[in-house]
């Protein structure tokens, strides 16, 4: 592997902020997933409100952790702090 990480080195290999970012987003997709298997064990087959409720939020605050590791990640990067 190369040393440069301006080279070919995946990007969510660089530094750890970005590697929050992944891992905060592989958690929004489980979420989802976890929001449609309510769906399925539900009898009218689809999930009561405060499911819905708490799925969007943790949705919602993974995305946002996502998003903000990913700038302060890229910004690392770029300033050569990573």
């Amino acid at each position: 592997m190369p040393t440069d990480q301006r080279g070919f080195l995946p990007r969510f290999r660089c530094n750890a902020p970005r590697k929050v970012s992944f891992f905060a987003g592989l958690g929004a997709i489980v979420a989802l997933l976890v929001g449609a298997g309510f769906a399925n064990m539900s009898a009218s087959g689809a999930p009561t409100s405060q499911e819905t409720a708490v799925i969007r939020l943790v949705i919602a605050g993974c995305l946002l952790v996502a998003v903000v590791a990913y700038v302060i990640g890229s910004r690392m990067l770029h300033s050569g702090r990573s």
